[in-house]
């Protein structure tokens, strides 16, 4: 390796953090009149360099890669001091001694934040289904999501699914495809706007009946406010052209509005507006609700949701557990384009659900749903009982 007082230098110039006014340099081993002197001061100052750890520096010595790979790692962590030329010259040390400080624990990190980098992450679903008639089926799905950062305002955001769903020893169904590639601009146009455009997913209300897309909304949508958080967009979904547009209020630390109106391009199809509520009754305990109605069809469907539900699930924690308990009553034609995410036979039917989760080992969970009591939405007529079991893993 170069000599020590070289490096420093070398990295002063990369940072530019030299100036015409120095600290005292704690060093004996450099003079004021050496030649080095303001650069050895400098680095000191700003953490970068610590020396020996008995006072001296030893500039004149060879270095070893782990010690520079120390220092190129206090060197990252200033980096948002430099410019883009010289930003590029400290990502060429981080290749150099990517080795090193994966050792140390700094390149991974990194990485993550990098401009230019992508980020994987992804889930695993094992399902099974039964609706009380004679066919079971199973369902098995896997997504990988990536991120990445085009810039300080820019980022993208893909998932790509393949998914089997079907009676068991068939694979006649199997799917693979993109559910989600866009890009998220913040600041749009120097506003706080933020601003997003390509295939999305998109949540509306409290418990996701009305519309929980998974991705596959082609369009572009902005979103803008503090108080009231307030997104209007336009999207393609199964050959229906929707605009919509939905807002988020919070009207105390315990209770949650939203609103969601959308009117498809057919005026036959989708002239929905609707409403939802969440309270929190105390940290474990939470009431949810949602009403819609369709008033582009002549019977105008109404789609209704009340929900109790205690605790939740987080992959992370092992043993953390939720449950909760609905009444749920949705009218044929209630929602926004038939594009709700939820596979069980929710339209046309009123009846009861429960649910239960645990976190079962670390980013693994088990899921249990099943619908009971269901009539005929509009009828006496009794609905098959509905039960799904699952296991989620996280990676």
């Amino acid at each position: 390796m170069k000599k020590c007082l070289i490096i420093t230098l070398a990295l002063v110039f990369v940072l530019g953090i030299a100036g015409t006014a120095f600290a005292a340099n704690p060093f004996v081993d450099v003079p004021a009149n050496h030649w080095a002197y303001g650069a050895v001061a400098k680095l000191a100052k700003a953490g970068i360099v610590d020396g020996m750890g008995d006072g001296t520096y030893q500039g004149a010595r060879n270095m070893t890669r782990y010690e520079m790979a120390q220092i190129v790692a206090k060197a990252m962590a200033k980096a948002d001091k430099a410019d883009a030329a010289n930003k590029a010259l400290i990502e060429k040390l981080e290749a150099e001694f990517a080795a090193e400080l994966t050792n140390l624990g700094v390149r991974v990190s990194k990485l993550e934040a990098k401009v230019g980098s992508i980020a994987f992450s992804g889930d695993g679903r094992v399902r099974w289904q039964d609706d009380d008639s004679d066919d079971t089926v199973t369902d098995l799905r896997l997504r990988l999501n990536m991120t990445a950062q085009v810039n300080e305002n820019t980022s993208f955001y893909g998932r790509f699914m393949a998914m089997n769903s079907n009676e068991f020893g068939s694979t006649s169904d199997d799917k693979c495809q993109v559910i989600d590639a866009n890009f998220t601009i913040k600041n749009f146009l120097n506003s706080d706007v933020t601003a997003t455009v390509g295939r999305y997913s998109e949540n509306v209300l409290q418990t996701g009946y009305l519309a929980d897309t998974d991705g596959m909304l082609d369009g572009a949508k902005v979103e803008f406010g503090k108080t009231v958080k307030t997104t209007l967009g336009y999207f393609t979904y199964d050959d229906y052209d929707v605009f919509y547009a939905k807002a988020d209020y919070d009207l105390s630390k315990a209770t949650n509005i939203k609103a969601v109106y959308g009117k498809s391009k057919a005026s036959t199809i989708a002239n929905v507006i609707g409403f939802g509520v969440q309270a929190k009754l105390n940290d474990d305990w939470k009431i949810l609700a949602d009403y819609s109605k369709n008033r582009a069809l002549n019977s105008k469907p109404v789609l209704w949701v009340g929900r109790l539900a205690y605790k939740g699930v987080d992959e992370k924690n092992v043993g953390s557990w939720g449950a909760w308990i609905e009444y749920r009553k949705a009218e044929f034609g209630a929602n926004m384009s038939d594009m709700s995410g939820a596979s069980i036979p929710i339209f046309d039917v009123k009846g009861w659900d429960i649910y239960f989760g645990r976190t079962i080992a670390k980013n693994v969970t088990l899921e249990a749903f099943h619908a009971f009591n269901s009539k005929d939405a509009n009828s006496d007529f009794e609905v098959p009982d509905y039960t799904r079991v699952q296991v989620n893993f996280y990676f």
